[in-house]
């Protein structure tokens, strides 16, 4: 079976503080672009503008900084209860018309569009399923999530994250190998690490 994306969305979490970082995560340069810039670039390459980006502490200058186009924007209130308020706007900022969304962060840069289209490709062949990325011996985002489960996504509270559904739902899951999202932004070792190791462009 061959489910056509045309409905399928994404939604990039974007809301957070960076208490760990210092300074706005979704700002610092990599490759000569903010690290949401990148997400962003990557998720229209496969979605166009079918797109909610939810932003939460420091919204004013990263609206000020990056080119968010005719993307959704959603500025969420409530960003400090945690992340599972921002998938909640965004799920909710979904039209009716949507089949699935891919939740994507914007602080994995190794996640590139192969990665992203990888996902969808898996999706397509089982509609049914959550297709999520499999990393470091355990599950997590990306994770494309069918809208029969959108539900449940709307449920989640604090700082409960995708992650949560994941392992709900391990029997209803299409694990895909992705090493890359292993890597994520919280502290500036991070990104010292990304930038000694992934310096050159791709």
């Amino acid at each position: 079976m061959n489910t056509a994306i045309n409905n399928v969305y994404a939604i990039i979490l974007a809301a957070g503080a960076s208490s760990r970082m210092g300074s706005p995560k979704q700002l610092l340069e990599w490759r000569n672009r903010p690290l949401l810039e990148h997400t962003l670039i990557n998720a229209r390459s496969i979605f166009n503008d079918r797109i909610v980006v939810v932003l939460g502490a420091n919204n004013e200058s990263i609206q000020t900084s990056i080119d968010l186009g005719t993307v959704t924007t959603i500025v969420n209130p409530d960003w400090q209860e945690g992340m599972a308020t921002s998938l909640r706007v965004g799920v909710q900022a979904l039209p009716a018309s949507a089949t699935a969304v891919l939740i994507l962060l914007c602080d994995q840069p190794l996640i590139n569009a192969t990665h992203i289209q990888n996902l969808l490709t898996g999706w397509q062949s089982a509609p049914n399923h959550i297709v999520t990325s499999q990393y470091h011996h355990s599950v997590g985002v990306p994770a494309l999530f069918p809208a029969e489960f959108f539900e449940d996504l709307l449920t989640l509270k604090g700082d409960r994250g995708a992650k949560a559904l994941l392992l709900k739902f391990e029997n209803n899951l299409l694990k895909i190998p992705l090493p890359e999202a292993e890597l994520d932004i919280d502290s500036q070792e991070d990104f010292d690490y990304l930038t000694r190791h992934y310096s050159a462009d791709e």
